[in-house]
């Protein structure tokens, strides 16, 4: 995609073709650019189990317990 000239309105929104419906981080460069990053919303508990092998391990071995109760079953 070549270069589009792209035009605020009244409330300094952008429309961006091909972009409906998606989040981005804005960053405004010193040179006056502005920067858009494809942004996702996590929650706090997704970030710390994507980021720490120890938990993941931790929270994989208590699921596959046979004595778990991750998967107690019910009656």
């Amino acid at each position: 995609m070549g270069p589009q000239l792209v035009e605020t309105d009244s409330r300094s929104r952008v429309v961006l073709p091909g972009h409906a419906n998606e989040r981005f981080l804005a960053r405004e460069n010193a040179d006056g650019s502005i920067l858009l990053e494809p942004a996702r919303v996590v929650s706090d508990a997704q970030h710390e189990y994507d980021n720490s092998p120890d938990l993941r391990e931790l929270l994989d071995r208590a699921a596959s317990s046979e004595h778990s109760t991750a998967r107690r079953r019910r009656i």
